[in-house]
């Protein structure tokens, strides 16, 4: 911790690099490999690869976190011992991979297990001493799951109704692993059928027994056109569909 004390203290700024691409990582100058990690009651460890894409030598934290989420569905992080990362401290010359196994003793649950694994760049000795540099880092986070001992999928949608300005809706994951779903819309419809207004929402993980709310502001005039408002998930496996009549109608 106290580096990153002395490097926010020098203005050095956390690059937080949370989007994946399928099949790597790249934080900054760094990638990782593979994006997300598999293990199961058979499969208990697994090799994460690292490699320093940056013309200097790195060094490199890991940091294993339990993760659940809030229901707008921010991650809600706990630092965690049952996740086992070796080396946890490394230093990469410019170019160099090197692997990291990570793996648990947690035995499978009802549920799938969640962790977030972070990967943080340390501030470098010369940029420790001139308290004037900006130095960017990076911060990587990949993440682990446990699988359950009986692997379902499975969820619903609920509108939740209008608060204000905005309706509110529900994607609850009531299976035992996670959810992805690749899209999530709300629709105002006419009584003719016609489209009034469509909001494409952000889509992330739904973790396993969790749900994400969503509040969507809608227009004074969008919802008095509105004879139905029609809320659509589409999953890996199906599409979730909720609808309901007048529920735009002032009360």
């Amino acid at each position: 911790m106290r580096p990153l004390r002395r490097a926010a203290r020098a203005l050095r700024v956390l690059l937080a690099a949370a989007a994946l691409a399928p099949a790597a990582a790249s934080g900054g100058d760094l990638d990782v490999s593979p994006v997300n990690v598999e293990l199961s009651g058979k499969v208990r460890t697994a090799l994460l690869s690292l490699r320093n894409g940056d013309g200097a030598a790195a060094r490199y934290q890991l940091r294993a976190y339990g993760w659940a989420q809030k229901p707008d569905g921010a991650m809600d992080l706990t630092p965690s011992r049952e996740l086992v990362v070796f080396p946890p401290l490394l230093e990469l010359a410019p170019g160099e991979a090197r692997n990291v196994r990570i793996g648990t003793d947690a035995a499978p649950a009802g549920t799938e297990r969640t962790w977030r694994l972070f990967i943080e760049e340390l501030p470098r000795a010369e940029a420790a001493e001139d308290a004037a540099r900006v130095e960017v880092l990076t911060r990587v986070g990949v993440p682990v799951f446990l699988a359950p001992a009986a692997p379902v999928e499975r969820g619903e949608l609920a509108l939740l109704g209008r608060d204000g300005a905005r309706i509110r809706l529900a994607l609850r994951n009531t299976g035992t692993v996670r959810l992805r779903p690749r899209s999530v819309r709300l629709a105002l419809v006419a009584a003719d059928g016609t489209s009034v207004l469509e909001r494409s929402l952000d889509v992330w993980y739904v973790l396993a027994g969790g749900e994400r709310v969503y509040e969507v502001d809608v227009p004074a005039e969008a919802c008095a056109r509105a004879a139905a408002v029609v809320a659509t998930a589409a999953l890996e496996r199906g599409v979730l569909e909720a609808r309901a009549a007048g529920a735009c109608r002032d009360p």
